[in-house]
């Protein structure tokens, strides 16, 4: 095959498959999430407890696109003799009703740590895809019946259109 065809294709090839590569952004970054949670306790025996609840909360950090981003999440903590894990589903929207929607869960080997992973988003983040890993401590709430936390993240993310 001439040398000059060889070349050709393998440009074109490039500029159909690859300019969806090249045209990603890869963004990773550490947030903080500050949120109150409501938990309702529902004993099953007195070494197992299912926990269901939500919290609400802000989202900080230096990426504006992600900054003050409102965060709703719906979770389920299962106790089982002293040992807790978590589940939940959650959305994260910035002030023009864009979002970001997680998937979350525990990570045993991490105290009060856990994962989560990008399943769905809308507007500016459309087609995003990606990991967190978060960390969270937990002030004395208040009022009594609530609680509050503070979950330090570190994002990792790939988007199909620069923010």
């Amino acid at each position: 095959m001439n040398r000059r065809v060889v070349i050709a294709l393998c440009l074109v090839l490039a500029l159909v498959f690859g300019g969806q590569v090249f045209g990603q952004t890869h963004l990773v970054f550490k947030g903080v999430n500050y949120a109150s949670s409501t938990l309702k306790p529902l004993p099953i025996d007195k070494d197992h407890v299912v926990l269901v609840g939500e919290q609400m909360g802000i989202e900080t950090n230096d990426k504006p696109a992600f900054n003050n981003m409102s965060t709703h999440f719906a979770v389920i903590v299962y106790f089982a003799d002293g040992v807790s894990h978590v589940h939940g589903y959650g959305v994260y929207a910035d002030k023009d009703g864009d979002t970001v929607h997680f998937e979350i869960w525990d990570n045993p080997a991490v105290m009060n740590g856990g994962k989560g992973k990008v399943i769905g988003a809308t507007g500016k983040f459309a087609g995003m895809e990606g990991t967190c890993d978060y960390v969270c401590e937990y002030p004395k709430g208040w009022p009594e019946t609530t609680g509050r936390l503070i979950c330090r993240e570190n994002w990792n993310f790939t988007l199909k259109n620069p923010l």
